[in-house]
This record gives C-alpha cells, sequence and structure tokens, in this order.
C-alpha cells in the first residue's frame, strides 16, 4: 500500500467518524501505520497536522449549520467534541476569525473541505501552490521614489512600530497621509555597536505625493522594486509577523517555481486610527533557473555533538545553549576536520508535548575527537532522500517536499529509526541566508517486497483531546 493510499484511508475514516471521539491509534490502523509515521506523511501530503485537520472539518460542518440551520451553538459545541459553548467559541474564533455568534449573520463564508489526495497529487504546480497557499500572490513593484527615515533603537523588539509613530507624529507628515493617503513600508538595517552597547535599525520609506508630506526632514531616495511573494498577516504581536515570515520562507518559496531575490525585504504597515492593524510583508523573489532535485544517497556513521530543547521554546532554548557554548571559546575550530553545523527538529509533532529541536556540530570521522560541553550520540549509516537547498527558514516546505516524494515514489519507506537533519555548508565572509548551501537528509528503507506486509501499528492508545473535550 502507498503512502497516498494509507493517508487517504486515514481522511476518509476520519470523515466517517467526525461526530464521535477519534483516537490516534485507530485512525492510524485503519491507515496501515503507526501513530508517527501518521503524523508526518499525513502532514506531508496534506499541508495540515492531523490534529489540525480533525478540527478545522469539525468547525467547517459547526459554520455551514450555524449559517443554515437554528441549531443552538451550545448543541454544536457539543457534536463538534467540545464540553463547554466558551471552549468551542475559542476555537471556531481562531479558526475562521468570528465569534460562533457573528459568523452566523455575517458576509464571510468559512468552508474547509475534505482532502482528496488523488485529485490534489495530479494538479501542476502553480494550481497546486494557489490551493495550499491561497493567502499569498506574487507581484511586481515599479521603481518609484520614497521618502525615507532610519530610526534607531537600543533594543529590537517592537521598533518597528517605534519608527511607524515616529514618522507619523514626530516629522510633519500631513493629516492627508494620516487618513491613509499615503503607504507605508519599512526593513530591518543591521548597525555597529556604539560604546560596546547594540544599536538596532529600521528604515521607514513612505510612498507619497510631495502635497501630502508637510515640514518633513525625511530624505527621498529611489526604490527599486522589483518581483516579490505577497502575504497578509495580523499585527498582533511580533511572533505572529515572524510566523509570517517563516511560512513565506519555509513553506511557500521551496514548493514554488521561485528563488530568493537580491532585493531587499520590506514590510508595509496597514494602520486604523494610527495603530498598525494589519501588515503586509513582501518577499524578494525570483524567478527559479533551476530544479533542486531529491536522491538517494549512501552515508556513512557519524558523530554529533549538539544542545537539544523540549517544549514550545525548544529552538530557543538549544541555540542559545549551541550560541553561548561557542561564544565561551569551548568550541574552537569546531570546522577543522570537516566539522559541519546542522539541525534537526520533530518534524510533524510541533504542537504536541514531546517537540524537541537539536543544534550541534557534526563530525563524519568515526574517530572524532569529543567537543567539550556537548552532548554526543551516532548518526545512523545507511540510505537518506537528500536534497540541495538554500537556507529557507525552517526548512519545513523542503522537509515536505521530500517526504512528498518518498510518499508517492512506491521504492522507499520512511526509517524511524533514525533521524532526518539538515547540514549547513558555509564560507567566511558570505550571505548566508542567500549564500550558504543545505543538504536535508531523512531516512529511508528500500521496499524489497510489500506482499502481504504492513508498516508497523503503535499499540498504545493516543486520543485527539481539544479545549475542554475530544475533537
Amino acid at each position: 500500500m502507498s503512502y497516498v493510499e494509507s493517508v487517504q484511508r486515514a481522511i476518509d475514516y476520519i470523515e466517517e467518524h467526525l461526530d464521535e471521539e477519534l483516537d490516534l491509534s485507530s485512525i492510524a490502523e485503519e491507515a496501515y501505520t503507526s501513530v508517527a509515521q501518521l503524523y508526518r506523511v499525513f502532514y506531508a501530503l496534506t499541508g495540515h497536522p492531523v490534529k489540525d485537520y480533525i478540527r478545522k472539518r469539525r468547525i467547517s460542518v459547526a459554520a455551514n449549520h450555524l449559517r443554515y440551520s437554528k441549531r443552538k451553538v451550545e448543541e454544536l459545541a457539543w457534536d463538534s467534541g467540545f464540553e463547554s459553548y466558551h471552549s468551542f467559541a475559542k476555537v471556531f474564533k481562531k479558526i475562521v476569525g468570528l465569534t460562533p455568534a457573528t459568523y452566523r449573520n455575517a458576509e464571510l463564508f468559512f468552508s474547509f473541505e475534505p482532502i482528496r489526495l488523488y485529485e490534489q497529487i495530479t494538479y501542476k504546480e502553480d494550481k497546486e501552490q494557489a490551493e495550499l497557499f491561497p493567502d499569498v500572490k506574487v507581484i511586481r513593484f515599479l521603481p518609484d521614489k520614497m521618502y525615507t527615515y532610519l530610526h534607531i533603537s537600543n533594543h529590537e523588539e517592537g521598533m518597528e512600530n517605534e519608527a511607524f509613530r515616529t514618522v507619523f507624529e514626530k516629522l510633519g507628515v500631513s493629516e492627508t497621509a494620516r487618513n491613509n493617503k499615503v503607504r507605508v513600508f519599512g526593513y530591518n538595517v543591521d548597525l555597529q555597536e556604539e560604546d560596546g552597547k547594540p544599536r538596532y535599525g529600521y528604515r521607514v520609506l513612505i510612498e507619497a505625493a510631495e502635497e501630502c508630506m508637510v515640514n518633513s526632514t525625511l530624505t527621498e531616495e529611489p526604490f527599486t522594486g522589483g518581483l516579490y511573494a505577497v502575504r497578509k498577516v495580523a499585527a498582533l504581536s511580533p511572533k505572529t509577523i515572524q510566523d509570517g515570515w517563516d511560512r513565506l520562507l519555509s513553506e511557500w518559496l521551496p514548493k514554488s517555481t521561485f528563488d530568493i531575490g537580491t532585493h531587499q525585504y520590506i514590510e508595509e504597515f496597514i494602520a486604523y486610527n494610527r495603530k498598525v492593524t494589519r501588515m503586509n510583508l513582501y518577499l524578494p523573489v525570483q524567478r527559479s533557473l533551476h530544479n533542486e532535485p531529491i536522491e538517494v544517497v549512501e552515508l556513512t556513521e557519524s558523530k554529533a555533538f549538539f544542545y537539544r530543547g523540549y517544549g514550545a521554546e525548544a529552538q530557543k532554548v538549544a541555540e542559545r545553549r549551541l550560541i553561548n557554548w561557542y561564544e565561551r571559546g569551548a568550541g574552537g575550530n569546531w570546522q577543522a576536520g570537516g566539522g559541519t553545523y546542522y539541525i534537526s527538529y520533530h518534524y510533524g509533532f510541533e504542537e504536541t508535548e514531546e517537540y524537541w529541536w537539536e543544534n550541534g556540530i557534526l563530525k563524519a570521522e568515526p574517530g572524532a575527537p569529543v567537543l567539550d560541553g556537548l552532548e554526543v550520540k551516532g548518526i545512523g549509516a545507511g540510505s537518506y532522500a537528500c536534497c540541495v537547498t538554500k537556507t529557507y527558514g525552517l526548512l519545513t516546505g523542503v522537509l515536505d517536499k521530500i517526504h512528498r516524494w518518498i510518499a508517492t515514489n512506491g521504492n522507499y519507506w520512511l526509517d524511524e529509526e533514525r533521524q532526518w537533519f539538515a547540514e549547513y555548508h558555509m564560507f567566511e565572509g558570505m550571505n548566508v541566508e542567500r549564500d550558504s548551501v543545505v543538504k536535508v537528509y531523512i531516512p529511508i528503507l528500500p521496499v524489497v517486497s510489500t506482499q502481504g506486509w504492513k508498516p508497523p501499528v503503535e499499540c498504545n492508545k493516543s486520543h485527539v483531546k481539544g479545549e475542554g473535550g475530544y475533537l
């Protein structure tokens, strides 16, 4: 049985039991796979974690009842697997954007239909991209002139909003501009330390006619424009905005027909009564001139020296510990003898307690000396599906691409005994984001014969739980 068939069986099973308590191990058993395998392959083929898929399908059904029936919200909450109206309303608003009561009479229409993999995998890339990322579009920004202002701060968090307020309140922008007659953009600028203290810069760009600027001290400069992938996000918090950038860079870009462009990343501020409510994120792109193929390679045993973090702060913890280790001088010349920097994390398990993130140094020589202060383990020898790529943020789009290739190839299974990892190849003076090369390795096993054989199924029960009840 192929992975496509396996995941479609899981989808069909979920649909048949949508109004019942769903047990992950039962779904995995119906799909002839393990729970861990279900997490990974389901996400790779559908673009949704299995728990999120169940939640969105149930909210979609509830939304349909709200719009076209007179059923009570409390009744719909119970049917959707929630034990209280409060927990149901909270999740409904998070997914739909409105409370159940407001949605009932709103013009907005929400629908999340069952996924049909056999139809999806035949789509051409452009159509598939449009369906996977309906909130992303590619535009061409024409060259223009901008009024610019460099805001300098001694702290990084929140300086974008500081810069926005400064431009509007202190630099003489007219009332016409305040009434949204101009467009305001910005981007981060690297600055040198001053007196041993860090400085952070944010350059504000204002696209406006001259009559909109009154007694302005802003500098007029040309703006080169270029091709951009654009996504709109709510300006709720720095994390929301960062997640928006991650979706563009880590998920959309690797699956698109574009590469990172050489022009400037920019953000557009959309305000209401001088308060930033939304932002448009502009990722510079250019047409891709090459494809990033996936190949099967054989690797020998290697040593990994690493730090690992767990839970919601896993990435931050692991990265900070490795940076501290390096700054203490414990690392020395870790690149000597072929050492390379690598990352790995619990792909497909982002919203679970089991989530972990790992940063470390990879040494190919079996007899490589121990790097003091780091944990050590072996990275198993064997076959790996490998893609040589760019630094696409968290690499989720690249991982999805490789997992999908494995799932639809039919000649390989994922090897759960070994972990995947991404190896970074860099050199001094390079632009890390645009120039470094990343080799992503996912362990696989060849399918010798599928006759009469099924992937192992985990026996432990794992219920899909929501806030106040099952999902």
